[in-house]
């Protein structure tokens, strides 16, 4: 990409007017810093190809922090390497606001400052956030028009490559938005894919609605669990203790002082502890307390199904209820266990029993809600999005079966569409958008930002801000009808005439930029996000509008510790920024991880990455200092052996950073793009090349290959040295005689440095081996032979190996060799015959390079054909092509 085309997509903004030359008084991170340049990016339709990437809008109740900034990186080094690619790359950001959490921290803030006791000071983290006034956070809306800002700006900074034209924020607030949520659970609702009911769900008392996973401090992915319990019959009413299946209970174990809930229900008395009290009130109807007991006041007389129970009272705070095997009669429990029924047939509230159980749902683990309440399981009404039909999941699996996913990530998907139900969307209670049938219901966060990528192809022609305040189409004209006809081409009524252009601008916009080419998102959303988006996706959208991509990666520690504000083991993007600079937090967040394993940010990396970059930055600058114009086009002397080694590893470098970028292996970028190519640069110069043309070639190739981790500093670079050019690099050569060469010294050094029979030996001649042993040869030909006859590699015909194995026994047995000792060899000729061929004139090589040896080992070395004395024979016999024998003086 050039220059211009740069310029095309918004130009260049720098953020310091001029250079700040270093000195003792300007650190090396401020000099990085003055080198940095932000770009204002603008994306529109043209005639290149696109590529569009998401990343899940953040939640607007706080600053972006860095476990936020790693996985939007992911997304962010995309973008840049698919526009060296040359593609019309669009990655734009919104933010979130559906839901609870800000309207309960501002509930929770509100409380606090009434003198109201809260389980963690809400005043406290705005405070730590810098505010000195927190009273307009007591207003939700105050929040959703606060961080929006802050957000953008820290991702500014960061350098990301993001069209922030086309942001918005979700909820009623922005009528464009809720238009469009209405449309597409209207249209779900016309397919068939919504109904109403009761269902057992996570439930939070203090906000009196449910509570999904986005909703929680505590206890992701915690579902509701149907647990059994046996009634116990005592003189007083009916005793729930739960049952441990496969026994037969004969004993109670419980402290003469533990209290339970005394209930009454259709007028039976019932006792049961708290914490399943707590649950079975939210699902059954007239359930009245009437107290609580003490157990040794009631557990006097006990029986089961007709048998007596055992009642022992203990100190210990317990309740435990025991008893012995015994299958017949735990058979005929399980069949009168299947009578209890299931999760959806409860539509009345009654209490669900047999004879001798009841069922209670409980959540499987704790789970704490944001705004301190501990969960229980409720049966309420609830609007649900039903993705338990099959038709519907056959084709959310097609969807995914075509998708670039990692095998971990699609093997979560599909077990996820395998085990989704039905999904309750309708809350009562925070911001968003109304269920557009029944308003007394709000459309739950993780219902409401399915498909809204969609809007990102057009947002910016309809209004300005993110609000929807700044109209360019009116408000009042939003419809089924504006969505119908962007998405689906349907005909405008006559009344939409004068906007017919504008919409059909729209339209074309949204034509062009979808599908979704890649969608980057955190593990913890595999199993609910991502799985609603390709659900969504393929309900409402065409098959070739369906993503194409998705890449999930892991949570990020900081210096090995999980990140927590309480500990204090936490960094803001902001401050990370202050602390290490754009580039230098690039380069840490490339090498965290690439995988959905925990990822982590080491700030000692980060340091060491400042004074990284700024070496790399003076070594183009010290090379570039007298005059020196690299320019591809003019002619050399002579290239040199050491050139040619140059060209063929830095083509390796640059071959194996596209593969890291193309599979997101942003840590393997780092290690090809930056460190291997220091390192090629380090290994030129000790093997005395002095092409200043060619060391110019590995920085411009840095330069160009970092270009989408440091983007703000290699532009800067890209335009003072190399020529403007905004291009991936090619590698030079597929040839790789010379690194093979340069590679084959280097294992020399290293086996005499492990062979020096004294450690006072000064000198060594080395022996190049001129042909392979004799019977070596005999198996080579004789392999080869088969291999040329059939015009097949032999290993990919497993028929042949007994036959070639007989053969080969022939020839060791004939020059006597060690029989383990040749079949090694003739299985590795026979599947890895590359390795005896001789690309290079090993005695040339080592001749010419000798002194490299000698600067490895300490010695001095000579290089021979042949030792000279008879008692050399057996050190002579042993010498073979690529593997030389030792003599130390």
């Amino acid at each position: 990409m050039t220059i211009e085309k740069h310029k095309a997509n918004g130009g260049f903004i720098k953020v310091v007017d001029c250079k700040v030359e270093p000195s003792k008084e300007k650190s090396k991170l401020a000099y990085i810093n003055s080198l940095e340049i932000e770009r204002e990016n603008r994306v529109e339709p043209d005639n290149r190809e696109k590529y569009f990437i998401t990343f899940p809008y953040p939640y607007m109740n706080g600053k972006l922090h860095l476990g936020h900034l790693f996985s939007i990186s992911k997304s962010d080094f995309m973008s840049y390497y698919k526009e060296l690619q040359g593609y019309n790359v669009l990655f734009p950001l919104s933010f979130h606001c559906t839901g609870m959490p800000i309207s309960a921290s501002a509930k929770k803030l509100k409380d606090e400052l009434e003198g109201k006791e809260t389980d963690i000071s809400t005043k406290s983290i705005i405070e730590g956030l810098g505010f000195l006034d927190v009273n307009p956070f007591v207003d939700p809306i105050h929040w959703i028009r606060t961080f929006p800002t802050y957000c953008e700006s820290s991702l500014r900074h960061f350098g990301a490559n993001i069209d922030w034209r086309r942001s918005f924020i979700t909820t009623d607030i922005n009528k464009y938005y809720d238009s469009f949520i209405k449309w597409q659970f209207l249209r779900l609702r016309e397919l068939g894919h919504l109904s109403f009911g009761k269902r057992y769900s996570i439930f939070c008392p203090i906000d009196d609605q449910p509570c999904l996973d986005h909703d929680r401090r505590k206890g992701e992915n915690i579902k509701p669990m149907q647990t059994l319990f046996c009634k116990i019959k005592t003189p007083k009413g009916i005793l729930l203790a739960k049952y441990k299946p496969s026994i037969v209970p004969n004993k109670i174990v419980v402290n003469s002082k533990k209290e339970f809930v005394h209930c009454e229900l259709d007028n039976k008395s019932y006792f049961v502890e708290q914490v399943y009290y707590n649950n079975l009130k939210y699902q059954v109807k007239d359930l009245k307390v009437i107290g609580s007991g003490i157990a040794s006041k009631f557990l006097t007389t006990c029986t089961f199904s007709g048998q007596i129970i055992l009642v022992e009272f203990v100190d210990k705070d317990l309740f435990v209820l025991k008893g012995n095997e015994d299958k017949l009669i735990t058979a005929r429990f399980d069949e009168e266990i299947k009578g209890i029924k299931g999760l959806e047939d409860n539509k009345d509230m009654k209490l669900v029993e047999t004879v001798n159980f009841i069922s209670i749902y409980i959540p499987e683990g704790e789970v704490i809600s944001r705004s301190g309440g501990l969960c229980v399981v409720s049966l309420m009404d609830q609007w649900f999005i039903d993705y338990s039909d099959l038709k519907w999941k056959d084709k959310a699996k097609l969807c995914i079966s075509k998708m670039i996913i990692d095998n971990d990530t699609r093997s979560t998907l599909l077990e996820g569409v395998d085990w989704i139900y039905k999904w309750g969307f309708s809350r009562s209670f925070g911001l968003g958008t109304r269920v557009p049938w029944d308003n007394q219901y709000l459309i739950e966060s993780l219902s409401d930002s399915t498909i809204y990528m969609a809007m990102y192809t057009f947002k910016h022609f309809m209004y300005r801000d993110i609000e929807g305040k700044e109209e360019i189409f009116p408000s009042e004209k939003l419809s089924n009808h504006v969505w119908d006809y962007i998405f689906y081409n349907k005909d405008l009524p006559e009344d939409y005439e004068e906007y017919k252009d504008l919409l059909e601008k729209c339209r074309k916009s949204f034509d062009y930029f979808y599908p979704v080419d890649l969608r980057v998102s955190g593990k913890d959303l595999i199993k609910n996000h991502l799985l609603f988006f390709i659900f969504n996706h393929v309900a409402l959208f065409d098959e070739k509008y369906w993503p194409r991509r998705i890449y999930t990666n892991g949570h990020l520690m900081l210096n090995s510790e999980k990140m927590s504000k309480s500990t204090g083991n936490f960094l803001t993007v902001d401050s990370c920024l202050r602390k290490y600079g754009v580039s230098a937090t690039r380069m840490c967040l490339a090498v965290c991880g690439d995988t959905n394993e925990d990822a982590n940010f080491i700030e000692s990396n980060a340091n060491s990455f400042i004074l990284k970059i700024h070496t790399f930055i003076k070594s183009i600058e010290d090379h570039f200092s007298n005059e020196f114009d690299l320019n591809l086009s003019e002619k050399r002397d002579a290239e040199l052996f050491v050139d040619e080694y140059l060209k063929e590893y830095l083509s390796n470098c640059i071959t194996n950073s596209i593969i890291a970028y193309d599979k997101m292996k942003y840590s393997d970028v780092v290690k090809f793009a930056f460190f291997e190519l220091i390192h090629l640069k380090e290994t030129y110069i000790s093997l005395k090349g002095s092409n200043k043309y060619l060391i110019g070639l590995i920085y411009k190739n840095m330069t160009q290959l970092l270009y989408p981790i440091m983007p703000t500093l290699c532009r800067n670079l890209i335009q003072e040295y190399f020529n403007k050019e905004f291009v991936l690099p090619e590698p030079l050569t597929e040839s790789t005689t010379h690194t093979t060469a340069i590679e084959y010294l280097k294992t020399v050094s290293k086996r005499i440095i492990t062979s020096k029979l004294k450690k006072n030996n000064k000198s060594v001649e080395v022996l190049a081996g001129e042909s392979w042993s004799s019977w070596k040869i005999d198996i080579m030909n004789y392999i080869d032979s088969l291999n040329v006859e059939r015009n097949i590699s032999l290993k990919e015909d497993k028929t042949l190996i007994s036959t070639v194995l007989a053969k080969t026994k022939e020839i060791l047995v004939k020059h006597k060799v060690n029989m383990k000792k040749g079949n090694l060899f003739v299985m590795d000729y026979l599947y890895n015959p590359q390795n005896y061929l001789i690309p290079f004139n090993e005695f040339e090589v080592l001749e010419n390079f000798k002194f490299i040896i000698s600067e490895n080992t300490g010695l001095n070395v000579t290089i021979v054909n042949k030792l000279k004395t008879s008692d050399d024979e057996q050190i002579n016999s042993q010498a073979e092509p690529l593997n030389p024998t030792f003599k130390f003086y």
